[in-house]
């Protein structure tokens, strides 16, 4: 093995973005329309988790502390709708942006409200799921390597 063979581990780092074309949900055509994503690496995404981690952190703690007080521990009452916000407000977080496309005829440009509101969107679940998808494969924020 020549010396230039060797990896360099480097070239498999998560990018900082990564864009996701949106497919037909039934075809699996490319659409054309598409979103673009930070990455797993990003500051808005470390942020993200970090935030989500204290949380989680803060909960776990207040029970330990509840239940070694032999208080009874009541955990916090969320239901579907609550737990769908939620998923789409980190979505959103890590959305950089996405191309302009039509929504019943009208031109639709990305804000953080407009993207929210479209996931949310009961009739658009094809959409969430792409996405979602799309953000769990980190593999999705490698970038390619030369020989592929």
């Amino acid at each position: 093995m020549e010396k230039d063979d060797v990896l360099d581990l480097a070239s498999l780092d998560a990018l900082d973005e990564a864009v996701l074309i949106i497919r037909h949900p039934v075809t699996d055509l490319p659409t054309g329309w598409t979103w673009t994503f930070y990455g797993p690496a990003h500051p808005v995404t470390v942020e993200l988790a970090d935030r989500f981690s204290r949380e989680a952190l803060r909960k776990a703690a207040a029970r330990r502390q509840a239940q070694a007080n032999n208080r009874k521990w009541k955990e916090d009452e969320q239901t579907p709708d609550d737990l769908s916000r939620e998923n789409v407000e980190g979505i959103v977080a890590r959305t950089k942006g996405f191309s302009t496309i039509k929504l019943n005829g009208e031109e639709l440009v990305f804000s953080r409200e407009k993207a929210t509101e479209l996931l949310l969107d009961r009739r658009k679940g094809w959409l969430v799921k792409q996405v979602m998808d799309f953000l769990r494969a980190e593999e999705n924020f490698i970038p390619p390597s030369a020989t592929s």
